[in-house]
């Protein structure tokens, strides 16, 4: 039976995706959003009541409100996530765990726990100032390897409790493919983006029962950050791709393109694209009269969705094929004002007038 649904094309083996519709119908905002602050490998925003922290690499900033940036720590290894509560920072180092900084439990640090090391942090919430919520997104690759990990259909992915006052780490879930991102909702339950099945998870944290919330998505989705109005902002790494799919089911050559070609020039989802004549192309994405169409097939993209308390889209913000905003991987409010890191186009954007329970924006 699986030999006759692969050679028809039926069930696991249809390579078929959801469509950009309703909410996520596509339009040009993120690509002609303003430019906040000029940032290259701009990723993880965080607001404090000192100003925005965001970090670049093994680098974390704050900026005011005008855009100015200092630089608040430098690290050995990039920062792979951060997030704050009264007066402490909590910071992922890609392949050596997470580093607490400022307020009571300053100096704190967790690598490991049950002989598994903290190696891919790519999510952090606090769920209370003496407990902090984590996800490690893979066993096997660090966070910056993430198109390696997708490519090999990785699901090692776990969430983890950290009790900031006595040191226990306590497992929540496991088998994860790529959690991405974590969002508390005020009771027992939290949401996780799991990145690779295209989904955001409902987990009880008593009972570490899971339930989609937000399924199918044509997306990979990433961080999660809360609304004024209880909702959430949903970031996306980029778009799902047929190419991709139909690569993903290809074992062997998939398999020979991880090991011969250079990472760079997988044929597999991007931050950033069109930097290369090396990189692999799809027909539509052939220039006509000197002019790349926006809805052209593309490895990277820009993506946030709005959210309501109930993780259902309610508009989102686009920079399609044509543009430049893409990997969009986080995003936070600060007052009216939304503002979006754009990993591959190097900037931080901001939208004005669309966050703080504004809903003007919707389409």
């Amino acid at each position: 039976m699986n030999f006759l649904r692969r050679l028809l094309g039926r069930d696991e083996w249809a390579i078929t995706l959801p469509v950009l519709d309703g909410p996520l119908l596509p339009n040009q905002a993120l690509e002609e959003a303003e430019t906040f602050a000029d940032l290259a490998g701009a990723d993880n925003l965080v607001a404090t009541e000192k100003g925005l922290v965001a970090s670049s690499g093994n680098r974390l900033l704050r900026y005011d409100a005008s855009g100015q940036s200092e630089t608040l720590a430098e690290f050995d290894s990039p920062v792979s996530a951060v997030t704050a509560a009264k007066g402490m920072l909590a910071i992922g180092l890609d392949g050596d765990g997470v580093v607490i900084q400022g307020g009571q439990h300053g100096g704190r640090k967790f690598t490991e726990a049950n002989g598994r090391k903290f190696g891919c942090v790519t999510a952090l919430t606090f769920l209370d100032a003496n407990t902090l919520l984590m996800a490690n997104g893979s066993d096997a690759v660090p966070a910056e390897q993430w198109r390696r990990d997708l490519m090999q259909k990785g699901a090692t992915g776990s969430l983890w409790k950290l009790d900031l006052k006595t040191g226990t780490v306590t497992c929540i879930a496991d088998g994860l493919a790529w959690p991405a991102g974590i969002a508390t909702t005020g009771s027992n339950r939290i949401y996780v983006s799991e990145s690779w099945r295209h989904r955001v998870l409902a987990i009880d944290l008593a009972s570490g029962q899971r339930e989609p919330v937000l399924e199918h998505l044509p997306a990979y989705p990433a961080r999660i950050s809360p609304a004024y109005d209880a909702g959430y902002w949903l970031s996306f790494y980029s778009v799902r791709n047929q190419l991709v799919e139909f690569i993903l089911r290809e074992d062997g050559y998939r398999t020979r393109m991880l090991a011969e070609v250079p990472e760079a020039h997988w044929m597999a989802p991007a931050l950033a694209s069109g930097l290369s004549f090396r990189e692999p192309m799809q027909g539509s994405q052939l220039k006509q009269m000197g002019v790349l169409k926006p809805y052209a097939v593309t490895r990277s993209y820009g993506l946030i969705a709005s959210c309501d308390a109930r993780m259902r889209p309610l508009a989102s913000f686009h920079s399609r094929a044509d543009g430049s905003a893409h990997g969009t991987v986080a995003a936070c409010e600060v007052g009216d004002d939304l503002l979006v890191a754009s990993r591959g186009g190097g900037r931080i954007l901001r939208l004005p007038g669309v966050a703080n329970g504004h809903r003007e924006f919707q389409r």
